[in-house]
């Protein structure tokens, strides 16, 4: 079981990590992968400055946006699966 981990701390809160988790789960479930990853939700991973706080398999993706997180969740997952 792989995981990707969402910070719900208050920065991440207000750039919408919210809306972020439902993209999230929406990209699982139409890529079937729902029973191979566990999404999570974590506190202040220290990207405040930088983008929404996400991790893969606890690997720290950088520059995340609800633009781009997707793309960069798609690719670090394809690395792993």
């Amino acid at each position: 079981m792989h995981t990707i981990e969402i910070c719900v701390g208050s920065s991440c809160f207000v750039k919408g990590s919210n809306e972020l988790v439902e993209l999230l789960k929406n990209y699982l479930a139409e890529n079937h992968l729902e029973d191979k990853v566990q999404l999570k939700g974590a506190f202040c991973m220290g990207q405040c400055a930088k983008g929404l706080g996400v991790r893969v398999d606890g690997k720290l993706l950088e520059g995340v946006t609800i633009s781009n997180a997707i793309e960069l969740v798609d690719l670090a997952l394809n690395e792993v699966l």
